[in-house]
């Protein structure tokens, strides 16, 4: 598989995810859905559709229009294709960037991991727990360490079968009502398994570091999450306004170090958590059920065009048997055909010719090899390949079955 390939399908992949989150950000914000709980399972179902729009089916007819030369084919003879992003020119140093961005990701990750376990080791464990905390215990029903720490500015909660609970070393000064809203919030983070959901959306985020649809959509994820425990608290506690100034206090702590663990506050979050917080969003089960479905039906119908206009392409694979045209195996057809350029250089020398070419065309009526016989010269001949390339065929078929077939394609090029 060549750089081209990986590189054709990933930025048809990212083009398709671009298009799939811009219509479910769209269709969320038109429709006004605020519920959290009802966002949090929304943007999950979002993010999750985006990863499974690979398993869609690929292969497409798209029209498009021809590359602007006088090129024309003038014969098919009597033997997977690259998607249409693909023709976008992309220098080969891109694709090592984006495996080296890749790398220093999980490294990062790695090195978070390792903070949070070396900030577990040094902490002091709590013991015995103040009544605020036995309290929080209580009302949520999990059983996580406690620890005070100098190194955290803000709640740290992370860990799954042994969970920890890392407060900074002021919590002991705050009210105690704002304790055990704090305290609260971060159990609920435990009872919810939200560190490994936290932890595989670092993974995505650092497999798709370059594309700011996938940070949209798990910032919005985390912010949903976030405003459901917010809900969880004040109806555990059925103390709003401590829990508003919690939050509060927290903020104007010293701003927290980026952690591969759920934060007790995110600055940016803040208003949007507070606003919910103040005001209770209400919406008639009906209306929201119908624009849930209104919104979930978009984003569906522009994740279907953006894989039918932006289609990936099949690795190269052994085709077995490849035939020949005649008697029983009848000749593929081509179905999508564009023109291949014609080069500044070649029309500079008014050159004309026709080059041929033995191609073979899979079962998928996809190209899959390509080999010149006759070169014109001027760069021409390295256009019509790579335009071949992209060529969709409906398959050559033998007894009712589609068969690999090699053909004879000849180009031919003439200045008008």
């Amino acid at each position: 598989m060549s750089a081209s390939w990986w590189l054709g399908n990933l930025v048809a992949y990212s083009v398709q995810v671009a298009l799939v989150v811009l219509a479910g950000g769209l269709a969320a914000a038109a429709l006004r859905l605020k519920q959290p709980r009802v966002m949090l399972a929304y943007w999950q179902a979002l993010l999750a559709a985006c990863l499974l729009l690979p398993l869609l089916e690929p292969w497409q007819q798209v029209a498009l229009a021809p590359a602007g030369s006088s090129a024309t084919i003038i014969s098919t003879g009597t033997a997977g294709a690259d998607s249409l992003i693909s023709l976008v020119p992309l220098p080969t140093w891109v694709l090592p960037l984006l495996v080296a961005g890749v790398g220093l990701g999980l490294l990062r990750l790695v090195l978070g991991i390792w903070r949070l376990g070396h900030y577990r080791r040094a902490a002091r464990l709590i013991a015995p727990l103040p009544d605020t905390l036995r309290e929080a215990l209580a009302l949520v029903g999990v059983q996580p360490r406690f620890y005070y720490s100098d190194r955290v500015e803000s709640p740290v909660t992370f860990g799954w079968l042994d969970p920890a609970i890392i407060f900074p070393h002021r919590f002991e000064r705050m009210e105690e009502s704002h304790q055990r809203a704090i305290a609260c919030h971060e159990l609920l983070h435990v009872a919810q398994r939200d560190w490994l959901l936290n932890l595989f959306e670092e993974l995505l985020l650092t497999f798709f570091w370059f594309h700011p649809a996938v940070w949209w959509v798990v910032r919005s994820i985390r912010l949903s999450r976030e405003q459901v425990v917010d809900c969880e608290v004040v109806a555990l506690t059925g103390a709003r306004q401590p829990y508003l100034h919690a939050l509060l206090e927290i903020a104007g702590m010293p701003r927290a170090r980026t952690l591969p663990a759920p934060l007790f506050l995110v600055e940016s979050q803040l208003a949007r958590r507070v606003a919910l917080l103040v005001k209770e969003v209400r919406m008639s089960k009906p209306r929201l059920v119908a624009s849930l479905v209104i919104a979930l039906a978009v984003f569906a119908a522009a994740g279907w065009w953006a894989v039918k206009t932006f289609w990936l392409a099949a690795p190269r694979h052994d085709i077995g048997t490849v035939y020949r045209v005649g008697g029983d195996v009848a000749a593929p057809i081509p179905i999508y055909k564009p023109d291949p350029p014609y080069t500044k250089e070649a029309r500079a020398a008014k050159l004309e010719g026709t080059d041929v070419f033995r191609v073979v065309v899979d079962t998928r009526g996809n190209v899959a090899e390509v080999e010149p016989v006759r070169s014109v010269g001027k760069g021409l001949d390295e256009g019509a390949s790579e335009t071949l390339r992209t060529w969709k065929f409906k398959p050559a078929m033998k007894n009712g079955k589609p068969v690999p077939v090699r053909v004879i394609v000849e180009v031919s090029f003439r200045i008008f």
